[in-house]
């Protein structure tokens, strides 16, 4: 072996590292783009009208999610343009490889919710096209018009077809952009507490209570402050309560499914996870199970659901849940040791790649994007032509 070829070889040693605090956000993000799409789809293919006003919105989130979603993988990549090489190379692997499924996946789904999106929003952006006060601005929403500028009700009628359409194909879409995270996991024989064919399911189920937990903390607080109507939909939020309660009886089922055939009827690995629960005890059974799944599925299907506050702390606290499952999961999971007793530490750092500064921008990243998407497309007046002619909400 030649001097060049030694240092070829060596420059393409990378360091074994722990997952950090970049991946169990970025799996929290997916799932609750997930959740937010499914829940527009409520409305859009199932018909259930209860969800209109929110419909539009919730699409929305699910498309920031989404976008916001990667920038975690790229830190976590420590050089970021090693991004390239998820789409140069692995491609002769794509039948067994769920992190090729991933690229592709986060390429399809984020342009079918922006077309979907402007298809939804079509006829608003044409009636800001025709009372713009500049040409530029005019020139702007009949791009975001799609160039299409009738508004007659057979052309209302494509698009309610088109929109039909998209959201039956991002269905699928959206639970596999979730489930492959669950795969990458899964597939992992070495680590006890991954491998299981259940933990696609028990991702997807998870992740269905974080963005339902995320639309009822952030639904609120637009309705109250950035709609003409100034208030938030009381019956809205009830309704929101129910669903995550039945979410999270959904979750709670499948995660009871896991750990009864994980810890009493598994191999010699039922010891590790035995004890790796005994180490987790109070973090698990206490904060992640009683306090961040039990507390809000008391709340959700008592009559404190009929009080905003409630609901919106049922959301608050739910959401954080999720992302405590995908720190002991992600983090947790790699504490086990792979050749000796004990448990491994993970102690995140404040500043650099991978550390809480880090995720923390990420999240700021999503709220300006967020912000953006909220400029961009006019979904207050969306949800106030749903809200029109009746009485909703509570101030």
């Amino acid at each position: 072996m030649d001097f060049l070829q030694s240092l070829t070889t060596i420059a393409s040693i990378t360091p074994n590292r722990p997952w950090g605090l970049d991946v169990p956000n970025y799996f929290w993000f997916t799932g609750s783009s997930a959740a937010a799409f499914i829940i527009s789809s409520f409305a859009h293919v199932f018909g259930m009208r209860k969800y209109k006003p929110i419909a539009g919105f919730s699409l929305l989130l699910a498309f920031v999610l989404l976008a916001a979603a990667p920038f975690n993988l790229i830190d976590d990549l420590r050089q970021p343009g090693r991004i390239l090489n998820f789409f140069a190379y692995g491609w002769e692997n794509f039948l067994t490889s769920p992190m090729k499924w991933g690229v592709l996946l986060l390429l399809a789904y984020p342009l079918l919710i922006l077309f979907e999106a402007l298809v939804l929003y079509r006829p608003f952006f044409v009636r800001q096209a025709e009372s713009a006060r500049s040409a530029f601005a005019g020139r702007w929403f009949r791009m975001m018009a799609l160039g299409n500028m009738r508004t007659d009700e057979a052309s209302l009628a494509r698009d309610e077809r088109r929109g039909l359409i998209l959201g039956i194909i991002g269905i699928p879409l959206a639970l596999s952009v979730h489930g492959y995270t669950g795969y990458i996991l899964g597939v992992v024989h070495a680590n006890p507490l991954w491998s299981t064919p259940l933990m696609p399911i028990l991702f997807l189920a998870s992740a269905m209570v974080s963005g339902t937990g995320l639309l009822i903390i952030l639904l609120p607080l637009v309705q109250k402050f950035f709609t003409p109507m100034g208030r938030v939909d009381g019956d809205m939020m009830r309704e929101l309560a129910r669903l995550l309660g039945w979410f999270i009886i959904i979750d709670l089922v499948i995660r009871f499914f896991w750990l009864t055939f994980a810890m009493p009827f598994a191999g010699e690995e039922r010891f590790v996870l035995q004890a790796f629960f005994q180490h987790h005890f109070f973090d698990v059974v206490y904060i992640e199970y009683l306090l961040c799944l039990f507390v809000p599925l008391a709340i959700a299907f008592s009559p404190l659901a009929r009080r905003t506050g409630w609901v919106f702390a049922a959301g608050l606290i739910a959401a954080v849940g999720v992302w405590l499952f995908r720190w002991n999961t992600v983090i947790g999971g790699q504490t086990i040791g792979r050749t000796a007793t004990g448990f491994l530490e993970y102690s995140p750092h404040w500043f650099g790649q991978g550390s809480i500064t880090a995720v923390m921008a990420n999240w700021g990243v999503f709220i300006a994007l967020l912000a953006l998407v909220m400029v961009l497309f006019p979904w207050d007046k969306e949800m106030a032509v749903h809200y029109k002619g009746g009485s909703h909400g509570e101030k």
